[in-house]
């Protein structure tokens, strides 16, 4: 396509443009991906709006859990969330949650020195 007059040949691309904007009838963005972001920026962020800060994934809770706790506590329990720095234990026995409860002092500071203070707050436990 030439424009008349000009003695320019028109490249390929700008023949596709003018033939799209007929075909259409409007133009084309010049940069479609002009307002699309990367879904990267905004983890850390969401991750914090559901109290997920520093990213503690559920592999390692369970393994310090494990490890602090011991084969025979850690069999009867597990840490089944953990939402805005809040560690839910799950316990299979009365008698056993009586005992952690006495003990929930110890086991907070414990898990705060082993997964960081900012990421346990607070424990809970329920019966299950």
């Amino acid at each position: 396509m030439k424009k008349p007059g000009s003695g320019k040949k028109a490249s390929p691309q700008k023949i596709r443009s003018h033939f799209m904007r007929d075909w259409i009838g409007g133009h084309f963005p010049l940069d479609l991906n002009r307002n699309v972001s990367d879904a990267s920026t905004f983890i850390e962020d969401i991750l914090e709006s559901v109290g997920m800060r520093g990213g503690l994934d559920e592999d390692r809770v369970k393994e310090a859990w494990k490890s602090l706790a011991g084969d025979a506590i850690a069999s009867q329990t597990e840490p089944v969330s953990l939402r805005k720095g809040c560690l839910t234990l799950k316990v299979l026995q009365p008698a056993m949650r009586f005992h952690l409860e006495q003990l929930k002092p110890q086991l907070l500071r414990k898990l705060q020195s082993e997964l960081g203070e900012e990421n346990i707050t607070k424990l809970r436990m329920t019966l299950g």
